[in-house]
């Protein structure tokens, strides 16, 4: 997964500018898209794009190798602290799994 960081912030969408510092120079790096829930929500009532997965969970992971967080989906219930890593990317979106 790609990570971009200015000024110890680091995101995984490249901006133009940075959120603290407000640079415009950014490092670009790998790093493994292994991470552990931060937080979560279960969406029961879907907007009518998503309304055949529904109920999904909605996970905030932070990631293990940066100090930067992603937004995913996750078919199974997970909890916080629960370890997971990137299943795969569909219609643009990443989609996590829980790890042993």
């Amino acid at each position: 997964m790609k990570i971009y960081s200015c000024c110890g912030t680091e995101s995984i969408t490249k901006k133009y500018f940075c959120s603290e510092c407000g640079g415009s120079t950014f490092e670009e790096k790998e790093v493994s898209d292994a991470g552990t829930v931060y937080s979560y929500t279960k969406i029961h009532i879907a907007p009518a794009e998503f309304a055949d997965i529904a109920p999904y969970n909605v996970v905030l992971v932070a990631l293990d190798e940066a100090n930067a967080k992603v937004t995913t989906r996750i078919e199974k219930d997970v909890e916080i602290g629960d370890k997971v890593s990137l299943d795969r990317i569909e219609n643009e979106a990443y989609i996590y799994k829980r790890i042993s």
